[in-house]
């Protein structure tokens, strides 16, 4: 993560540096607000099913890197086995849900998965890009079938694991194991 990106996120707490934040990262499509879990992502009119949000982006980095950095530091995607995509924002404040209304294809999109109303914060699993046997998360999302914790997505129930990869949300070196467990 840039120095910079790494100074917003370790200050957006204060309402200027959250104000600064909005400014720089809402579009005609989201906007940047504080949210139950902090600070969030939120659909800026409706959103229709299928649409690209936005991309993540950020500079790759292997897994020693994620750990050296630590949890303040590194908000990373996996994007492979060893290779993390650490997210700058927007990206970077999208927020975990058991029962996301969106969902990243291609390692790097974030797409919608049903209409998402203006207002409604955007919301994706993260265990869809998690094969690490290492991070985990309480899981704070609220979501009716909350799973309490967030981890690998091998640890997933199957029909969940089912639901995600006939989606499309998983990232494409899960999506390969999982596929090649499949046929064996």
């Amino acid at each position: 993560m840039s120095s910079s990106a790494a100074t917003q996120l370790s200050s957006f707490a204060h309402a200027e540096d959250r104000e600064l934040l909005k400014t720089l990262y809402s579009t005609e499509l989201f906007y940047l607000d504080a949210c139950d879990v902090g600070f969030g992502v939120f659909a800026n009119r409706a959103i229709a099913r299928g649409e690209t949000i936005l991309f993540f982006t950020g500079p790759l980095i292997d897994f020693a890197e994620t750990k050296r950095r630590g949890p303040k530091e590194c908000m990373a995607i996996q994007v492979g086995p060893d290779r993390y995509l650490d997210t700058q924002p927007p990206g970077v404040f999208v927020n975990h849900s058991c029962d996301p209304n969106a969902g990243i294809r291609d390692d790097a999109r974030l797409v919608a998965l049903r209409e998402i109303p203006r207002g409604q914060e955007i919301r994706f699993d993260y265990s869809t890009t998690m094969e690490e046997q290492s991070f985990t998360m309480r899981c704070l999302c609220g979501a009716a079938g909350c799973r309490q914790i967030v981890t690998d997505f091998s640890l997933l129930p199957g029909q969940v694991k089912a639901r995600y990869m006939a989606q499309r949300i998983v990232m494409g070196f899960i999506h390969q194991r999982n596929r090649w467990r499949t046929l064996v």
